[in-house]
């Protein structure tokens, strides 16, 4: 008896996320933000690791840093405990009230919650040494222009960290994001991957070379 109900609370666990997604995706929303919780559930954040990706992307002190799609803050406290500062940016006001409810205080001085959209990015050109966008690409419906915004906000020598989930309905395999960044002026520098998500790393193409 406990391992089958041990077996159906994986289930659910394992299927929540699936169900939202598939729910969502016909009408092309976004995550809504009575969902939110999911986003930084035990299951996720055991193979999607706030302070793992801030160390395996090599986020320094001192820089800045664009939290792009940021949703409730899953990322935004760990990235914050290293950078100098971060700008947690999404386009639902919902979900930027939920992320400055579960901001640390320690983190509050240092994260900068901000309602904008993928699409026009309120930022002058180089104005952040990384942007962090982490399963949001797929469920836009311009990557070109969200990218190219990106590449726009980021220093010459920024850093973009993108990363997908396998049981989101959006999916798609590590290919296409970097050829998706390809046509936006990046080139795949590093990746890491395990069995439910990856996570890669571009650099901006200088244009002189």
């Amino acid at each position: 008896m406990t391992r089958r109900w041990c077996a159906f609370a994986l289930g659910v666990l394992l299927g929540m996320p699936l169900a939202v997604r598939w729910i969502t995706r016909p009408a092309g929303l976004i995550t809504p933000a009575a969902f939110a919780p999911l986003l930084t559930s035990r299951l996720r954040l055991s193979y999607r690791h706030p302070e793992a990706l801030v160390r395996w992307a090599g986020i320094r002190p001192g820089w800045r840093v664009l939290d792009l799609g940021c949703g409730n803050g899953a990322f935004a406290p760990a990235l914050a405990r290293v950078a100098g500062g971060v700008v947690a940016l999404d386009v639902q006001p919902a979900m930027i009230a939920r992320l400055r409810r579960r901001l640390p205080p320690a983190a509050r001085s240092r994260v900068h919650p901000l309602v904008a959209s993928a699409f026009h990015l309120p930022f002058p050109a180089a104005a952040f040494d990384a942007v962090v966008m982490i399963s949001i690409l797929p469920m836009l419906r311009d990557v070109g222009l969200a990218l190219r915004e990106a590449r726009r906000v980021l220093k010459p020598d920024g850093l973009l960290i993108v990363g997908e989930d396998l049981l989101e309905p959006e999916y798609v395999r590590w290919s296409t994001i970097a050829r998706w960044a390809a046509q936006a002026g990046f080139v795949l520098r590093d990746r890491s991957t395990n069995l439910l998500s990856y996570t890669l790393l571009f650099a901006p193409v200088d244009p002189q070379a």
